[in-house]
Parts: structure tokens; sequence; C-alpha cells
């Protein structure tokens, strides 16, 4: 039996999380296989590792202490060190075989776990912009340096750990995203529906843009908002995006962005729990992303039947959208995307083509069977 350790950067409710969590569901099931969870920050969905298996924390639960200030940061770096000491002399004696990184943002911590004497594979996620965003470039050289395998979320991806980082082809597996389990069941609901246009305002008949993800440049919120102001003369036309938190600064910022246009036909809600009861109320999705690897959300779009926008050379949604599913606009060419949500919103039968193919791709392309055994191929090669 094969003892594995995943590791993940954090506990937030976002793609490589979510993605890896469903992984670990199935795998809990395969008897071949035994493992734990490291996480490295904590999050949202801390919950959902510790049902799925044992769970470690490398960074101690924030408590208050009473002391001066000099003090408190004292007994913070001391409980911090000790605690992480304690933690990896916990883990030395779990005995792992493997260790897989979930993602190129681990490269602060590889060289410490590089203490157990085990093999590292690195499940990546992200493509340049994230590597230069999520990544200091000496702790992404660990990255390189540490893993023996590389696990690429897309051929987006692949391509990119090739071109721009001469990683050896032969050591990178391609592994295919897990069907959305939550969308797999899910059943429309008028009144879901209705709940949730009266709470915006939204009229019943309006055309709703949707967008998903956190809220940052890179996910191209600014592009969002300025295909927004260019139909918001259009009182039929609505644009909702869901995803982020108000404590983050460039959640903040964008709402200061909206205010400022006057685009009352925008409407921001945070991150929920029920994210396809929001997206079930969307038209069409527009992937606003300057990059995204490949994102969970198309094939949630695509499994409730709606047709995608995206840009080109931002990613691996064009791999997915193609010419059969929605639309693949040139690099931020915000009046492109606007004729074709003007095009899309007045022609009916066009959406309903480009949804049917989309939810017939989806199956077709990322079988659940075909995708987890790839999944433990990869675990199990040495």
């Amino acid at each position: 039996m094969k003892n594995i350790l995943f590791v993940s950067h954090d506990a937030n409710r976002a793609g490589a999380q979510i993605l890896l969590i469903r992984f670990l569901r199935l795998l809990k099931e395969n008897k071949e296989f035994k493992f734990s969870i490291l996480l490295k920050e904590g999050g949202i969905i801390e919950s959902e590792f510790v049902e799925v298996a044992t769970t470690y924390f490398w960074e101690r639960p924030k408590v208050a202490v009473k002391k001066s200030f000099l003090n408190k940061i004292y007994r913070k770096i001391k409980n911090k060190n000790n605690h992480q000491i304690k933690t990896l002399e916990i883990l030395k004696k779990q005995n792992f075989d493997l260790i897989i990184s979930n993602t190129i943002a681990n490269g602060d911590i590889l060289p410490i776990l590089k203490q157990l004497n085990i093999p590292i594979k690195t499940y990546v996620h992200e493509l340049e912009m994230g590597i230069q965003q999520y990544t200091k470039p000496e702790n992404f050289q660990n990255v390189l340096k540490l893993s023996s395998i590389f696990i690429a979320c897309s051929e987006s991806v692949k391509e990119n750990l090739i071109k721009n980082h001469q990683i050896d082809t032969t050591i990178i597996e391609v592994l295919p995203s897990l069907l959305p389990d939550s969308a797999l069941n899910y059943q429309t609901d008028i009144l879901v529906h209705e709940k949730l246009k009266n709470r915006y305002n939204i009229p019943p008949n309006a055309f709703i843009v949707g967008g998903m993800g956190t809220v940052n440049l890179r996910k191209g919120v600014d592009i969002f908002l300025q295909v927004a102001s260019k139909l918001k003369s259009n009182p039929n036309i609505f644009f909702l995006w869901v995803g982020g938190q108000e404590n983050e600064i460039d959640y903040r910022n964008f709402q200061i962005d909206k205010n400022r246009l006057g685009l009352s036909n925008v409407v921001f809600q945070t991150s929920v729990e029920n994210p396809l009861d929001y997206m079930s109320i969307f038209d069409i999705l527009f992937v606003s992303s300057r990059e995204d690897p490949y994102p969970l959300v198309i094939l949630e779009a695509a499994m409730l039947s709606k047709p995608i926008l995206c840009f080109d050379k931002a990613g691996g949604a064009k791999d997915f959208v193609e010419d059969d599913c929605g639309a693949i606009i040139e690099y931020l060419d915000v009046d492109k995307v606007v004729q074709k949500i003007v095009e899309l919103k007045d022609n009916v039968v066009l959406r309903k083509q480009m949804g049917n193919s989309g939810r017939k791709k989806v199956f077709e392309r990322h079988n659940q069977k075909v995708a987890f055994q790839t999944f433990v191929e990869i675990l199990d090669k040495n």
C-alpha cells in the first residue's frame, strides 16, 4: 500500500483546491493507497480537507496573547517555529512514500519536506502570470529542482513548462479534470431563479452575462467591467460576477471602478457555497481571464448547457470552447466581446445549439473513470 502526503498551499475555495478534494474523495475508496494532507495555510474549506483524511497544519492557528508589541512578535515567531518543527517530526514518523504538491506555490516549504527523503511530484495549475503572481523566483526554482514529475492540469500548462522553463517533456504528465460532481445531478429550479433575480433587482426576462472566480486582474475583472460599460445603455443586459471576498483589496477596488463607471447593470456577489444556482441564471458565461490554465467553471457551464466566451492566448479555455460551444475572441478585444454578446442575446437558437454542443463535449472529454485512472497511474509511477 502506497502512503502519500498531499500538500495544499491553502484551503480557499478555488479551482486547484476543489479539484484536489474531488480526486482525494475518489482515492479514499481505493485500498491500494492511504494518504494524509498538509495545509500550508488554512481557509474556508478546511473542514472538507479534514473530512477526507488526516490533515496537518503547517501554520499554527492564531491565538491572542496580551503582551507588549515586541513580545507578541517574539512569541509569534517562536511558536510558529516550534509548531513547524513538531509537525515535521510527526510527518517523518508517518513513513510516506510520495509527496504530491498541489501547486507551484509550495516552493518555500519543499526544501523542508525534502527531509522526508521521498520523491516529490508537483501538480501544476498555473501558467506564466500565475507563476509570477503566486511565487517568488527562488521558491519557484525550488519547485523546478526538487520535483521529479510535473502533473499539468492542461496541455497549455504543459506547453508553458516546456517553452518557458525548459522542463523535459518526458517528466510531464497531463491529468484531465474531473467532472464537477456537484453539477452532475444539478436540477434547475425556477423558484431559485426568481429569488436570485429579485435579490439583485434583475428583471425577469433580462439577458445575464456571468463571470466567476477570484476578483483580480488576472481574471480580467477590469475587462468584464469595460464590456459592461459599453452595454450599459441596453436596459435588458445585466452582468453578474460571483466570487472573491469583500476584505480583498482588488474586490474593493473593482467596486470603486463599478461605481465610478455608473454601472447599475453590474452585480458583484462574493464567493458562495452554491455557485451553480447562480450559474443557472446565466444566459452565457464570459471567461474574461487574461490567463487561466483550464478553469473548472467552463466544465460547470458546459454541463449546464451555457455558451462560453473566452479569449485566445489566455490559457486552456479555448481548447474546450473551440468553434462549437461558444466563441474564442481575439485577446482582450472588448469590442468583439460586446458584438458576440449582442449576437447571442438576439439568437436563442444559436445559444441552444452551443449549449447542447458544450454539454455533449464535456461528458465525452472528461469521463470520470478515465481521469481518475490517469490520476492513479501517475501516483503509481516511479
